[in-house]
C-alpha cells in the first residue's frame, strides 16, 4: 500500500507526516522525539550531517554548526560552517533529503507524492529560491502549499467545518509569525484577503530575550566574556540550549531555573512565568497586530471568526491565547501538538490531491513525482568560494563535490488526514464503567522511531532528471481542497472537532427585581428527575447569548432537572432564579443571614444549600433554601467560613469545608443540625464526593493537599499533593479521576482515584476558581478569574483544546444535565456567559 508525505520544514525543528488509505500520522525524524531540529553540522571531512545528530555536536562546535538559517532564505550572504560558505536552499534541501531518507528507509517504498509548506508572507522572490529545495533533495516534481493552508486543511479534516465558517489561523513559530483568515466553501478552503507575517519573529527571539535576562541579572557578565576563547562559545552554545529549556517549562510551570556555567564561574538565574511574559508581550502586541490587519484585509469583524486556530511551537505559551481572546473576544483553539499541525495538514493535503488537480491553489497543481533518491545537488559555489561540501556517508570519506546541476523549480503533492491516537498504556480508562485507574495521554501516532542515534547521512544516487512545470498560481483567493477533503470532514476520535456557531447577540432584558413564573408553571424541582442521556460535547464550545443576572454574581448552579439555573449574588445579598429554557430571570431570592457565596443541591433538586459569609469574617452559616416555595426556611450556624458544600447521594448528610477552622462540619439534613466535625488539613474550599459515595475529596488551599475522605467513619484516608492553592475539586462521571484547579499556579492537576496519584499537570488561564465536567466526560472546563477565560481541558490527551472569551472575572461554570449548554458566571459584569457545550 503506498503512502504521501508532507513535510513542515520549520525555522526551528523539521516535522513529516505520511498519509494512507486508513489515517494519516507523524513520522518520527528524531533520535528521542517526533521532530528533529533543523539543524546542519559540518564535519571534518567536509560531509554535512542534520538532526540530532548536528545538535550534539552544536556546544562542542558551535562555529560548524548551522540553524535558523530558514530565516535568511533569500539573504545573499551564504552560511558559514567551519568557514565554508553554504546556500540556504542547499541547506534546506540537504534537511528535506534527510527526512526522505529516514522515511524511505522506515516504510521500505519511496512515497507516492509529496507536499511541502512555507510562510504565506513569502513573495515570489523567495517562493522561487524556495523551489530549488526539492529539486536538491532529488525530487522531481513538487507541490508548494502555505502553512497556514495545511494548518486548516488538518483542522477541516479533524472537525465538520460548515460552509461559510470562517477561521482564522495565527502561526507563531520558531522564527516566522503568519496571519492568514480561511473560509470553508461547498469545494474546499478558501483564503480571504492577503497573509500577512513577521518575518524575524519567534521562539528564537523568545529565547534570546531570555538570555539577555540572565546576562542582566548577572551584571553584564555575558557580555565581558571573552569571544575569541573557545570555552566562551562552548558555555554559550550549552546556556542558548538551557534558555529554550527554561522557555518551554514556562508553558507547563509558573517559574524555572537557568544554570549558567561560564568560565571560571557558576550560577542560577531564577525565571518565572510573569517575567518571561512581561519580556514577550510587546512581541506578542504586534502580532496580535498583525492578525488585525489580515483581517480587516479579507473583510471579517472578528465576530464573524468561529474560533483562532494557534499554530506553531511557540503558539503554546499561554500568554498568547490570553492575549487574542482579550483582544478578539474569539474562542482560541491549539492542538494537543501545534507542531505537528502543518505536516499533518500537508499529509492530508498530498493525499486528496494525489493524481489530481488541486484547484488553483498558490502551489499549483501537480502532484510530486518521486524518483531515486540521490544526494543533494548544490548550485555552484560563488566565485572564489570553496566547492560546496557534499552530505555524510554513512562510513568512508566524503566523495568528491558533484558537478553543478541547473536548479529547476518544481511542483508537489498533497495528502489529508487526522493523527489516529496512541493506544493507551495498559490501565487507561477509556470510556465508562472504569476496570482499572491510571490514564494515558494520547497523542498523534508516530512511525520510524529509530532503534538509536545515528550520525551517518543518506546514500549517494544519481540525480533524477529535472521536470519541468508546476508554476504557481498569483490569486490571493483560493481554493485548495476539493470534494476529497470534504469527505474527510468527519469527527475523528476524542480530538475531532465539531462546527461551531457564530456569536449570537444577547439581546436580554433587564433582569426584574420579582418575576413570578406562570401559575400553570411546575415547581422549579422534581422529587425524581428523568435521567437523561447527555450529548456529546465538543472540543470547541461556541459562545451564546449573556444574561443579565444582577451585580456581584459569584457562583452559578444548575438544578437536577435541568430546568432552573440559581445564581448566588454575593454582596446584593439575593439568590437569582434563571428559566434555563428562555434564559431569562424568573425570581430574586432575598438571603437574609448575610451574603451567599456558594451553593450546592440536594440529589432530588428540592433543596439548595447556601453557604453565607462575609469578608469581614463575623457571619458564617448554611442557609437552606427550598426550591419549591423559593425561601430561605432555615439557617444552619458552623464553626467558620463555608465554602462549597456537597450533600451525600443519598441525601442524608450535608458536608460543609470550614474555612478559617481547618474542619468539615457534617449536617444532618432531616434535622439540620450539626452531628460531627473533621479535621482536615487548612484550609478547605471545596468538596465532592465519588459516584458510588464512599470517598470525599477536598481541597485544602493552604496546605495544597487535597484530602480524601472515607464517608463510612469519617476518617481522611489519603492526602495528595497537588500544585499552588487548590481551590476546587470535580469527579469524573464514569472514570476513577478527579480533577482540581489550583488558583495561584493555573493549573489543573488530575488525580487517579485508584492510585491517589497525580497524573497530569495542565496550564490553564491565571487563577482558575472552578472546574466541571461535562456529563459526557470528555471535556472539563476551567473558570480563569484573571483572564476572563473559559478553558476546555480534553480528558483523553491532558491538554487545553480552546479557551473561550467570557464576562469579567467568571468564577464558576455549571452545566445542564444534557450537556449541551454551559453557564459562567461573571463576578465584575453581574452576568452569565452561555456556552453551547455540544456544538
Amino acid at each position: 500500500m503506498g503512502y504521501h508525505l508532507g513535510v513542515d520544514l520549520g525555522t526551528t525543528f523539521v516535522a513529516a507526516a505520511l498519509a494512507t488509505d486508513t489515517g494519516v500520522e507523524m513520522v518520527t525524524l528524531g533520535d528521542r522525539s517526533v521532530v528533529t531540529p533543523a539543524v546542519v553540522y559540518l564535519r571534518e571531512d567536509g560531509a554535512l550531517v542534520c538532526g540530532d545528530a548536528a545538535a550534539r555536536r552544536a556546544v562542542s562546535n558551535p562555529d560548524r554548526i548551522g540553524r535558523e538559517f530558514k530565516r535568511r532564505l533569500g539573504d545573499p550572504t551564504p552560511v558559514m560552517l567551519g568557514g565554508t560558505p553554504y546556500a540556504v536552499p542547499v541547506l534546506l534541501g540537504t534537511l528535506l533529503h534527510e527526512v526522505l531518507t529516514r522515511v524511505t528507509e522506515t516504510e521500505g517504498a519511496k512515497p507516492d507524492s509529496v507536499v511541502l509548506t512555507h510562510p504565506a508572507n513569502w513573495g515570489p522572490f523567495r517562493r522561487e529560491l524556495f523551489d530549488e529545495v526539492p529539486h536538491i533533495a532529488g525530487l522531481t516534481a513538487t507541490r508548494m502549499v502555505t502553512e497556514p493552508e495545511a494548518a486548516a486543511a488538518h483542522y477541516a479534516a479533524s472537525r465538520q467545518l460548515s460552509d461559510g465558517e470562517i477561521i482564522a489561523v495565527y502561526d507563531l513559530g520558531g522564527g516566522t509569525f503568519d496571519a492568514t483568515v480561511l473560509r470553508k466553501e461547498p469545494g474546499g478552503i478558501e483564503i480571504l484577503g492577503v497573509p500577512e507575517g513577521i518575518e524575524r519573529l519567534g521562539g528564537v527571539d523568545f529565547d534570546e530575550s531570555i538570555l539577555s535576562h540572565v546576562n542582566y541579572v548577572a551584571g553584564g557578565a555575558l557580555s565581558e566574556l571573552d569571544m575569541s576563547d573557545p570555552q566562551t562559545a562552548v558555555a554559550l552554545a550549552r546556556l542558548n540550549q538551557d534558555c529554550v529549556l527554561a522557555k518551554e517549562a514556562l508553558s507547563i510551570d509558573t517559574e524555572t531555573t537557568i544554570p549558567v556555567f561560564l568560565p571560571n564561574r557558576h550560577f542560577d538565574v531564577r525565571l518565572t512565568r510573569s517575567e518571561f511574559e512581561d519580556m514577550i508581550r510587546a512581541p506578542i502586541e504586534s502580532t496580535i497586530g498583525t492578525l488585525v490587519r489580515t483581517l480587516r484585509s479579507a473583510q471579517v469583524d472578528p465576530s464573524q471568526l468561529s474560533a483562532v486556530l494557534l499554530v506553531g511551537g511557540s503558539s503554546r505559551i499561554p500568554l498568547v491565547s490570553r492575549m487574542i481572546s482579550e483582544e478578539l473576544g474569539r474562542p482560541t483553539v491549539v492542538d494537543a501538538h501545534p507542531k505537528y499541525a502543518v505536516a499533518l495538514g500537508a499529509a492530508t493535503l498530498a493525499r486528496a490531491g494525489a493524481g489530481t488537480p488541486l484547484g488553483e491553489g498558490t502551489g499549483g497543481v501537480q502532484a510530486a513525482v518521486v524518483g531515486e533518491l540521490p544526494k543533494p545537488t548544490p548550485p555552484a559555489p560563488a566565485a572564489g568560494a570553496p566547492p560546496v561540501a557534499p552530505l555524510a556517508d554513512a562510513g568512508g570519506p566524503a566523495p568528491a563535490p558533484p558537478v553543478p546541476t541547473p536548479v529547476v523549480p518544481s511542483p508537489v503533492t498533497p495528502t489529508r488526514g487526522t493523527p489516529s491516537p496512541v493506544t493507551p498504556t495498559p490501565g487507561a480508562q477509556q470510556g465508562p464503567p472504569p476496570a482499572a485507574p491510571g490514564f494515558a495521554p494520547q497523542r498523534p501516532a508516530t512511525r520510524g522511531m529509530p532503534q538509536g542515534p545515528s550520525d551517518s547521512g543518506p546514500p549517494t544516487g544519481p540525480p533524477a532528471p529535472p521536470v519541468l512545470g508546476g508554476g504557481r498560481g498569483g490569486r490571493n483567493r483560493v481554493l485548495l481542497v476539493v470534494a476529497a477533503v470534504v469527505a474527510l470532514l468527519a469527527v475523528v476520535g476524542g480530538v475531532g472537532y465539531v462546527a461551531f456557531d457564530q456569536l449570537r447577540s444577547g439581546g436580554q432584558e433587564p433582569a426584574a427585581q420579582v418575576v413570578p413564573p406562570p401559575a400553570e408553571a411546575e415547581p422549579p424541582a422534581e422529587a425524581a428527575p428523568t435521567a437523561v442521556v447527555p450529548s456529546a460535547s465538543v472540543p470547541v464550545p461556541s459562545l451564546g447569548q449573556t444574561v443579565d443576572v444582577g451585580p456581584t454574581s459569584g457562583f452559578v448552579v444548575v438544578s437536577p432537572n435541568g430546568r432552573q439555573a440559581y445564581v448566588a449574588n454575593r454582596t446584593a445579598g439575593v439568590v437569582t432564579v434563571v428559566d434555563t429554557a428562555v434564559n431569562r430571570v424568573t425570581a430574586t431570592i432575598p438571603v437574609e443571614a448575610g451574603p451567599p457565596q456558594f451553593l450546592a443541591f440536594s440529589p432530588d433538586g428540592r433543596t439548595i444549600y447556601v453557604s453565607i459569609w462575609n469578608e469581614e469574617r463575623t457571619i458564617a452559616a448554611v442557609g437552606v433554601l427550598d426550591t419549591t416555595s423559593n425561601s430561605i426556611i432555615a439557617t444552619i450556624p458552623v464553626r467558620t467560613r463555608p465554602y462549597l458544600a456537597a450533600v451525600t447521594r443519598d441525601g442524608t448528610s450535608l458536608y460543609v469545608p470550614n474555612h478559617d477552622s481547618g474542619t468539615v462540619s457534617v449536617i444532618d439534613t432531616a434535622t439540620n443540625t450539626v452531628t460531627t466535625e473533621i479535621k482536615v488539613p487548612p484550609n478547605p474550599h471545596w468538596i465532592e464526593f465519588s459516584q458510588d459515595g464512599t470517598r470525599a475529596y477536598i481541597a485544602n488551599h493552604e496546605s495544597n493537599l487535597v484530602s480524601v475522605l472515607d464517608t463510612s467513619n469519617n476518617t481522611v484516608v489519603a492526602e495528595v499533593p497537588v500544585d499552588t492553592s487548590p481551590h476546587s475539586v470535580a469527579v469524573h462521571p464514569t472514570r476513577p479521576l478527579v480533577a482540581n484547579v489550583n488558583y495561584d499556579s493555573s493549573t489543573v492537576t488530575m488525580i487517579d482515584t485508584g492510585t491517589e496519584q497525580v497524573i497530569a499537570r495542565i496550564p490553564v488561564g491565571r487563577n482558575p476558581q472552578d472546574v466541571t465536567w461535562a456529563p459526557d466526560g470528555r471535556f472539563a472546563y476551567t473558570a480563569n478569574v484573571e483572564d476572563d477565560s473559559v478553558s476546555v481541558i480534553s480528558v483523553d490527551t491532558m491538554t487545553v483544546t480552546a479557551t473561550i472569551p467570557t464576562g469579567r472575572s467568571p468564577t464558576s461554570v455549571a452545566v445542564t444535565p444534557d450537556g449541551t449548554t454551559g453557564y459562567v458566571s461573571n463576578l465584575q459584569d453581574g452576568t452569565l456567559t452561555l456556552l453551547n457545550l455540544a456544538g
